[in-house]
């Protein structure tokens, strides 16, 4: 039986890293605004190696200035990756309590980082970094090593005995002192239409990419490629290639299309050019629909601050 966990990796308009969670039947994680559900765009992460596969001792590459630096207006409105770790940093403290209530001990995830290794948005536009490019291609970097941390804890919770499992999940893995830390956390906090929030997030994204001004960088970008001798009509279609998921390394074509990819965008000023459309298109559909988003930083706000009362409780 799956255990059910948050996903601590997480997509903004798609996803930056592929996981291993497998939440069980009719689980509802509360990290609301950490899943969304852009069909098209899975894709991008469909070659990535998952946390297992990777040598721990492969350091990943720092996140470049222009990655880390990346955002969109919706962020005030959805859990960052740090908050979702505030958020299950006081699930494992409530966890921890119950559970020695029933005579069984909890280890608990390490505290929530200070920086995000991996921010949200680093692989919005597709590969934007050299380094990056260079070494893996469209394939994702190694974990960095708080999120490994953070992932052999999971697996370990994945081989808990018996009765240590039956008590942290219950007999249908939506029980336990699992359920009782998430309906302790969850009091008092409203309710979130995590669809319609998603259906906002998906829709911006891909209203983003028909702004004029974006079409025209997309064609700049795609003679730049055809010039250096691969034909794509627009990022995400290189980045969606199938032929990179046929292998769990990157092939030396798969590097250097990444890496003519990154050139061109930086030749082309087109992240620039497709984050200032993506704002503005966020920032218009944030006016137009005011009632809802301000529902949606209500929700994002009342679970930060009950979370943040249980570790200072703790």
């Amino acid at each position: 039986m799956a255990i059910p966990r948050r996903a601590g990796h997480f997509p903004s308009a798609h996803p930056s890293r592929v996981t291993r969670r497998r939440p069980a039947p009719g689980t509802r994680p509360l990290h609301r605004a950490a899943l969304v559900l852009l069909a098209a765009l899975v894709v991008l992460a469909g070659c990535a190696r998952t946390p297992e596969d990777i040598a721990p001792a492969e350091k990943p590459p720092e996140v470049s200035a222009e990655a880390s630096g990346l955002s969109v207006p919706l962020d005030d409105f959805i859990l960052s990756r740090l908050d979702i770790q505030t958020i299950e940093y006081a699930e494992d403290l409530l966890t921890r309590a119950c559970m020695r209530g029933s005579g069984f001990d909890w280890e608990m995830l390490p505290p929530p980082a200070r920086t995000d290794t991996d921010p949200l948005h680093r692989r919005r536009y597709g590969v934007i970094e050299p380094e990056v490019a260079g070494r893996y291609g469209y394939h994702l970097p190694p974990l960095a090593p708080d999120q490994q941390a953070r992932e052999q804890v999971w697996r370990r919770r994945d081989a808990l005995p018996p009765a240590e499992r039956r008590a942290a999940y219950g007999h249908d893995g939506q029980g336990g002192c699992r359920n009782t830390a998430r309906t302790r956390l969850a009091e008092g906090v409203p309710k979130l239409d995590q669809q319609r929030l998603n259906g906002f997030i998906g829709d911006t994204f891909e209203a983003s990419q028909r702004v004029p001004a974006v079409v025209a960088v997309f064609g700049a970008w795609s003679r730049c490629m055809k010039a250096k001798g691969f034909a794509y009509g627009m990022p995400l279609d290189a980045a969606a290639d199938p032929a990179w998921a046929r292998s769990a390394q990157p092939s030396p074509r798969e590097i250097a299309v990444a890496k003519a990819d990154v050139g061109c965008k930086r030749t082309t000023g087109l992240v620039a050019a497709w984050s200032t459309a993506d704002s503005h298109v966020q920032l218009d559909a944030i006016a137009t629909h005011r009632a809802d988003f301000d529902r949606f930083r209500q929700a994002r706000d009342a679970e930060l601050r009950a979370a943040e009362q249980v570790i200072g409780n703790g």
